[in-house]
Formats: structure tokens, C-alpha cells, sequence
């Protein structure tokens, strides 16, 4: 919605006053060439998204891919990383801000593993930097995190660091021998700085160029929306979060019971402990199932990689231990502020948590691997040449269990066998939706192309910035995304202030309410403060207008002020 606005004219932080609206700076220029080439047609706009979307998932699973089969069988690197693709989290198979940024963090991570795992590689390094940079403009409260991950970088390149996880010595760190790793380290770390600060230094400059007065707007009603929202609130949201992840894991514990029996098991026969692993795609599925979505899986998956470490074989142990710090880690903390910053709290973890799967995917490679193929005591040709089809079916199963989560829900809640109409014209053409959406869909557009007239300017409230998709004209509010639970409340005060400072005022409203069993009177009543009256009730929402007799500055002069 953003990008294509802009495309279409509208100015970053002056038209749209939301901090959020920095991850349109990534997908612009593909919004833009859509608009040039079609001609500034909206049509398909919606699932040529979905194709941009399809495009980044692939290109992030391709560098997991090779990275990760420097570590494990090609057979196996490749189901590792596929899950980046099959996986859908949150429902959003477009590029968003929480997408962009999952996606830049498991890039990052990705790159990152050239240089932790060989030790060499400062171009990798850099490319791991933009990376990281890219995934703070697309989720700016990231940028708090990125210390983290300077910290992480340098303990993964120390050979104390790697060997006390190795080792699991935390009492009694190991001494390695070996010449110091305080200078690779620093080179390495400088590298990667240097690769932020090439992405987020001329994005800041571009932000600036459009004022330090609209920018501290958009600073004060993005918090404002926070707050309201519940994104923000210092002790006691920590509180939340920290609730909602024990809920959720303790809620399930027979999950946790079979976890405990595996690991026992494996302590007395470590084969057939191994081997109880290939059970995981089932835990998998049981913690995610109830959540309609991928994000149980995500929880789940990403947090058992130091449970999977300890299968592991100790000829990988230290590899391991370097995937832990560098990647695990802190994405484990990129999770922890993604909940924090988020009105959904622990259920938007995932969004941090995401590089974490590559690191649970090898483990489980490793450990099952060697159930798979045992070592000979004299390696022979027959031997070698066998396939690791246990740690193959395993990997597949997981990839599988996120697959089956797409067609269990869509968007929306939205079971996958009730989308039995397909869009044939407007924004979502070529998008299957359910019968009634549909019916909705054509109705509004029909409704707006009706109730329009030359030189309106529309405002939509709340929380259905999508109907803007069908409009190319003026917007008439300070935000697109206006929200407020309280369908019925008046707008905020930052939009009268919006308007004020404009000069202007919308034409045409549409308020998105149900309508069933409302006077004819309380359309206008509850007009977001605007006193506009209605000209079309349906049972989803009203179309108001501004009286012709009524001039600009009467109605600024009536509206709410602080």
C-alpha cells in the first residue's frame, strides 16, 4: 500500500506520518517499475507482491543453501533451507516489514557463516553488514539488537568462546593453544560494520531530506500509536512477553516429556536415542497446529537448537558451537525485541527467530546422519557412497509440516479449502478468496466508482488501508493504517492536526463499521468527529460526505483540538 502511494505521487513522512512505513524504502523501486510498466493500472498489484515475496524467500533459501552444504550433504543443505520458502509465518506471503525483516536477518546470518566457519572471507563479512542494515530498515527497532550481534561475531571468532560451548565448560573455560584471534576478529568485526553503516548512512540522508520537522511527527505519532496499541510499555510489557513464551511452552508438556525420555535415552544408547529424533516433524506439527498459523512451529523449531546440539557428534562440536554463538544466539535476542516492539508479543518472535532454523536444521542433520549411515571400521568405496536417507526423510517431514500449515490457514483465519472464488479484476486480481470476500471486494469497488466524484479526497477508517488500493486520487489523512478498537471513536488528534496544517479536509469518507441495526442518524454521529452524512449504508461500512454548502475552513473550524 505504501510503495504503490508513492508511486503514485504521495511524499514519505509528509503524506504518511508512520516510522513504520521505512521498509517501503526496500520494495519501492519494484512498486514503481510495476507502476511504469502498467501504466499506473493497479490491476494484479496485489499478487505481483506475492511474486516479489516468492522471489526474496528463494534468493535467502539459495545463499542458506550454499553456505550450509559446506556443513552438511548437498541432500540435506537443501531441505534445510527450503523451509525459508515452504514457511509462511504470520500469514503474509507479501513483503512487509516483518517479512523484509526475517528475511535480511537470516541473509545476514547466512553471509556471516563464510566468515565464522572458514575464518577468512572480509567481503562476506561486509555483505553480511549490508544484510543486517537492510533488515534494520525494514524493521527499524532492530537497530538496538545489531550491538548484540558485534559481540556474538567476536565470541564466534575466538577460539575460548567456541571452545567453552563446544566443550560445554562454563565453570572451566578451555585454554586452546594457537596464535591470539583478537586481530582476525577485529578485522572481521570492522568489515561487517562497515557493511551497516554503507545501507543505513544514505538511507538516513534520504530520510532527513524530507525534514526534521515531519520526521519528528511521525516520531511522535508512531509512539502514540504504541502505546495505544500495546507495542509499548517498558516493565510491564517485558512482563507480558515473558508470560506469553512460558505460557506457550509450558502449556505443552508432553512435548517437553518426550524431549527428556529422548535425551535419557540417548544417554544410556546413544544410536537409538538418535534415532527417537526422527519424531521431531510430529512435536512440530502438535506446536503449531493450535495457532493457525507457522508461528508455533517457528517457536518451537528455533529454540530446541541447543537441545538438538547435544546429539550432536563432537567431530562437529565446534562448528556447532560457532552456528550457536553467531547465529542462534542472537537471534534469540532479535526474537525477544520483535516481541517486545510488537502489539502481538510473543507470537511475533519468529520474525527474530527465523535465522535460528538453519542452525536447528544442521544439528539435526549431524545427529541423524550418523544413525543413518554408521562409521565402518575399514572405510571402503560401498560404504562411502551410501545415502543418509534417515536425516533425509527427517528434514523433508519438517519441511513438509510447514507446508501442511499453508493449507490448513490462510489469511485471515481463512481455511484453504473455502477459497473458491478467484478475483478476476481490480488489486487482488488472480487471488483466490472466499465467496463472501469476493462478494465484498466487488461490491466496494463498484460502491466507491458510484459514490466518487472528480477532485475527491478519500479517507478510509479504521484498520482497512486496503480500499486505498482502489483510489489513485488524494489521500485526506496523516496515516493509512488509522487504527482503533473502538470502531465507533472519534479520528486522532494528530489527523486534525494533519488537515489543519494542509489546509484541507476529505470529500468522501468511508467508515468501516457494521452497520446492522444502526439508526439512520448514527452514521453521521459516529463520523470519526467529521459530523458528515451518510449517502450509502452497508452492512460493512458508510460512505459520508462533506456537505456542499460547507466550505473547507467551517470545517476545520469545528473540529476537536487539543
Amino acid at each position: 500500500m505504501v510503495p504503490w502511494r508513492w508511486a503514485l505521487g504521495d511524499k514519505p513522512f509528509v503524506n504518511e506520518q508512520n516510522l513504520a512505513q521505512f521498509g517501503s524504502l526496500l520494495d519501492y523501486p519494484f512498486i514503481k517499475l510495476f507502476g511504469i510498466i502498467r501504466d499506473y493500472d493497479v490491476t494484479g498489484l496485489v499478487l505481483y507482491t506475492r511474486h516479489l515475496y516468492l522471489l526474496l524467500t528463494l534468493a535467502v533459501a539459495a545463499v542458506v543453501f550454499l553456505s550450509v552444504r559446506r556443513l552438511v550433504r548437498w541432500e540435506l543443505a537443501l531441505p534445510v533451507a527450503a523451509v525459508y520458502v515452504s514457511l509462511i509465518f504470520l500469514q503474509m506471503p507479501q513483503p512487509s516489514y516483518s517479512t523484509m525483516g526475517a528475511a535480511f536477518l537470516t541473509l545476514g546470518a547466512a553471509l556471516g557463516l563464510w566468515v565464522v566457519v572458514e575464518g577468512r572471507g572480509r567481503a562476506w563479512a561486509l555483505a553480511s553488514g549490508a544484510a543486517y542494515g537492510l533488515a534494520v530498515v525494514a524493521y527499524p527497532t532492530l537497530l538496538f539488537i545489531l550491538p548484540f550481534y558485534a559481540v556474538f561475531l567476536a565470541f564466534a571468532l575466538g577460539r575460548r568462546a567456541v571452545g567453552m560451548v563446544a566443550e560445554l565448560a562454563f565453570a572451566h573455560p578451555p585454554d586452546p593453544t594457537g596464535p591470539p584471534t583478537g586481530r582476525a576478529a577485529w578485522r572481521a568485526l570492522s568489515m561487517w560494520a562497515l557493511g551497516g553503516v554503507a545501507v543505513l548512512l544514505p538511507i538516513a540522508l534520504v530520510t532527513v531530506s524530507f525534514g526534521i520537522r515531519n520526521l519528528q511527527r511521525c516520531w511522535a505519532y508512531t509512539l502514540d500509536v504504541a502505546r495505544s496499541s500495546d507495542q509499548l510499555g517498558g516493565a510491564v510489557k517485558s512482563y507480558e512477553v515473558a508470560l506469553g513464551f512460558w505460557r506457550f511452552y509450558w502449556s505443552r508438556p508432553h512435548l517437553i516429556v518426550a524431549a527428556l525420555v529422548i535425551f535419557i535415552v540417548y544417554k544410556r544408547w546413544p544410536t537409538t536415542g538418535r534415532f527417537l529424533l526422527a519424531t521431531l516433524p510430529m512435536a512440530l506439527w502438535l506446536a503449531g497446529r493450535s495457532l493457525f498459523d507457522a508461528s508455533g512451529f517457528v517457536l518451537v523449531y528455533a529454540v530446541l537448537a541447543p537441545y538438538l546440539f547435544l546429539f550432536v557428534p563432537r567431530s562437529q562440536r565446534e562448528v556447532g558451537a560457532k552456528l550457536l554463538l553467531w547465529v542462534w544466539a542472537p537471534a534469540m535476542i532479535a526474537g525477544a525485541m520483535t516481541a517486545f516492539t510488537s502489539a502481538a508479543g510473543y507470537l511475533s518472535a519468529p520474525v527474530g527467530f527465523m535465522p535460528a532454523l538453519l542452525v536447528s536444521g544442521v544439528f539435526l542433520a549431524w545427529s541423524l546422519d550418523g544413525v543413518a549411515i554408521p562409521r565402518p571400521a575399514v572405510p571402503s568405496d560401498s560404504s562411502s557412497g551410501r545415502r543418509p536417507w534417515l536425516a533425509l526423510v527427517v528434514l523433508v517431514a519438517v519441511m513438509g509440516v510447514t507446508v501442511a500449515f499453508q493449507f490448513q490457514f490462510q489469511q485471515q483465519d481463512v481455511p484453504y479449502g473455502a477459497l473458491t472464488s478467484r478475483v478476476v479484476a481490480g488489486p487482488w486480481r488472480g487471488i483466490k478468496v472466499t465467496e463472501e470476500q469476493l462478494r465484498e471486494l466487488n461490491g466496494f469497488a463498484g460502491d466507491l466508482r458510484a459514490q466518487s466524484r472528480p477532485g475527491d479526497k478519500l479517507l478510509v477508517f479504521y484498520q482497512v488501508c486496503g480500499y486505498y488500493l482502489y483510489w489513485d486520487g488524494v489521500i485526506a489523512a496523516n496515516s493509512y493504517w488509522l487504527t482503533n478498537p473502538d470502531l465507533t471513536a472519534s479520528l486522532p488528534q494528530q489527523t486534525f492536526d494533519y488537515y489543519r496544517r494542509h489546509r484541507l479536509v476529505p470529500t468522501l469518507v468511508v467508515h468501516v463499521l457494521p452497520t446492522a441495526g444502526h439508526t439512520a442518524a448514527e452514521p453521521q454521529a459516529s463520523s470519526g468527529g467529521l459530523d458528515y452524512p451518510p449517502t450509502l449504508v452497508r452492512p460493512l461500512y458508510a460512505f459520508l460526505r462533506k456537505p456542499a454548502y460547507e466550505s473547507t475552513a467551517e470545517v476545520l473550524a469545528r473540529l476537536p483540538r487539543e
